[in-house]
């Protein structure tokens, strides 16, 4: 089976359907651009993917094994570790102001280490040990996705220090910490100016390089046509049409698609 495979994918607020059947799939290594109009449903779509939204019908399935049943009811815990499953990258960011870009990274991480630790550990000397270890690891860690990122030299400074390219490299580095079966990205230059876009797209581009999957919702049809493998167009809550970037911008088959691609 496919690294990821969705199917029949649906999510409604209230009376209204937001996504009405979605049917897709992904290989690892693979990078997959995701384009429409706003309100196509594209961000509830990735929100549905990380379980910040439950989907109301469908399943989401990677090839380890994992399963995610709409039909199924999970616990607040059971999310917490789906959530593990799939990075995502905000548009606006979402780092702790109070916390430098090193404690944006490596709080979560840690915190995540000391509930894994004390679920398997009692209380006591063995599981202070193996707390201290952890931190330990994680603070490395963390220091090492910041200097993937380029920000080896803003690691002691608060996102108010930072423009909003380093921030959003922050956010990257954070969202990699707990290394995610397929990293998601919502718009991550929207907020951005077209310098700062620059460099977070290259970042991107250089995590492509090291066979990371991610699906990258954009605005950035140039990224979209030079970087992705494979670009779906969402419209009306469907994938309208999916193809190579060569077949979506050079020869698209819907009129939706086309109509898009010329404004």
């Amino acid at each position: 089976m496919a690294y990821l495979e969705i199917r029949n994918l649906k999510k409604q607020f209230g009376n209204t359907r937001v996504l009405h059947g979605i049917d897709f799939s992904m290989e690892k290594g693979e990078v997959v651009a995701v384009i429409g109009s706003s309100g196509g449903g594209k961000t509830t779509f990735l929100r549905c993917l990380n379980f910040l939204e439950m989907a109301n019908e469908g399943t989401i399935d990677f090839a380890d094994g994992f399963r995610f049943d709409a039909a199924k009811t999970y616990k607040s815990k059971e999310i917490r570790e789906m959530r593990l499953k799939m990075g995502l990258v905000f548009q606006s960011f979402n780092l702790f102001p109070q916390y430098t870009a090193l404690e944006n990274v490596y709080i979560p991480l840690f915190l995540r280490s000391k509930e894994r630790i004390k679920a398997s550990l009692p209380f006591g000397k063995e599981r202070r040990a193996a707390i201290k270890a952890a931190g330990d690891g994680d603070m490395q860690r963390a220091e090492a996705l910041l200097q993937e990122v380029g920000l080896a030299d803003k690691m002691g400074n608060y996102p108010c220090q930072l423009s909003g390219g380093q921030q959003q490299r922050v956010a990257i580095a954070r969202a990699l910490a707990q290394d995610p079966a397929v990293l998601c990205f919502d718009e991550p230059t929207s907020a951005l100016d077209p310098e700062l876009t620059g460099e977070v797209l290259r970042v991107i581009s250089e995590l492509k390089n090291k066979g990371r999957t991610m699906l990258v919702v954009t605005h950035e049809m140039e990224f979209a046509r030079n970087v992705a493998d494979r670009v779906i167009f969402f419209a009306d809550g469907l994938i309208e049409e999916e193809g190579t970037p060569e077949q979506i911008f050079c020869s698209p088959k819907s009129p939706k698609t086309a109509s898009f691609l010329k404004h």
